[in-house]
């Protein structure tokens, strides 16, 4: 695809992050725990904040960099798992199915090509994973959006949940 191809992939995602961010805000207090999004931006912050500086820069301006795909691939993967397994006080189960739903449809608007390098980097995420939890959730997410008609042959965790990223990299492989 090419460094400019994974350029524009990576604001086309980057694109997706914020609008779930920014519909996640929209929604009354009742439906959406204002302060479960403010913790989710923090770990979104916290993993933007290890990239390098001119990285870091390009992506809070919507300019991403093709070095940015697999950060904003990961982070996408990071948000759709979370609305997945949150619980009902945190995200009403209408809300988090229609921000699902909306996700899919976006990833499906995707070029043919453009669907192709995010498998090829969602393998590529995976297959460096060290978190059992998120390894999963890298490789489940291509059949959950529709990129793939076959459910992966991965062993689902015992309890699945969302792990903050500052957590995934404090413990043991696959501890959470």
């Amino acid at each position: 695809m090419g460094a400019d191809g994974d350029a524009a992939l990576a604001r086309l995602l980057h694109s997706l992050v914020a609008d779930l961010l920014r519909w996640l805000d929209d929604y009354p207090d009742d439906q959406v725990d204002p302060e479960v999004v403010a913790s989710i931006r923090q770990s979104i912050d916290w993993v933007i904040e290890r990239l390098p500086a001119e990285r870091r820069d390009r992506l809070a301006s919507g300019d991403p960099d093709p070095a940015a795909l697999k950060t904003v691939t990961g982070l996408v993967v990071d948000l759709l798992w979370w609305l997945d397994t949150c619980e009902d006080e945190e995200v009403d189960p209408h809300v988090a199915v229609k921000l699902q739903e909306s996700s899919a449809a976006y990833v499906d608007d995707l070029s043919d090509e453009r669907r192709r390098r995010l498998l090829e980097v969602l393998e590529e995420l995976a297959a460096t994973e060290q978190h059992d939890g998120r390894r999963y959730e890298l490789r489940f997410f291509p059949y959950a959006m529709g990129l793939v008609a076959d459910e992966p042959d991965v062993e689902e965790p015992p309890v699945r949940e969302w792990v903050r990223p500052e957590a995934r990299t404090a413990g043991p492989a696959g501890g959470g």
